[in-house]
């Protein structure tokens, strides 16, 4: 059990590191902070995020 939890941490850590989890964190914020309203789509967050790009999707 204690290899599966470390390499449980060690995913959540990699996941973190490479942004992997920032659609997470939007919605979570999104649904505690923004009660009105809907939440952007993976796809609309990801066109946001990587705005300076020439193109989007």
């Amino acid at each position: 059990m204690r290899a599966r939890n470390l390499l449980g941490r060690l995913w959540w850590y990699v996941r973190e590191v490479a942004g992997e989890t920032g659609y997470d964190h939007y919605i979570a914020h999104h649904r505690a902070h923004h009660t009105a309203g809907t939440p952007l789509t993976r796809r609309e967050f990801e066109c946001l995020r990587n705005a300076t790009s020439v193109r989007c999707c």
